[in-house]
């Protein structure tokens, strides 16, 4: 991931340091210097940003943690077990202390 950032970085360093150079002529000679500047700082500041964190995520200073597929689905089960405690409600099988009780419970987990 940060390498990624790293390549994009230096590739759009390279966009606008052409762009400043064969674009800029005229009276857009100084809006493109002043954005050139803006441009190259920016650029700039991905790429240490990204060698930053790519030198800590190295040292084992932080940790990159991806999320697991049963994660994904929990926040989407949650959703899916309100849905379906509301329909059980709707449809009389479930009293309304019942559902209030059940419906605590759920929003009691960790989502």
């Amino acid at each position: 991931m940060f390498a990624v950032q790293i390549v994009l970085g230096i590739l759009f360093l390279a966009f606008g340091l052409v762009i400043l150079f064969f674009a800029s002529e005229g009276e857009a000679r100084p809006f493109m210097a002043l954005f050139s500047v803006i441009w190259t700082a920016s650029c700039l500041a991905i790429i240490f940003n990204a060698v930053r964190a790519l030198r800590l995520v190295r040292k084992g200073r932080i940790q990159v943690a991806e999320m697991e597929e049963t994660e994904r689905q929990d926040s989407r089960d949650f959703a899916r077990k309100l849905r379906e405690l509301e329909a059980l409600r709707a449809e009389g099988i479930l009293t309304q202390a019942e559902y209030e009780n059940k419906r605590a419970q759920i929003m009691g987990e960790r989502w």
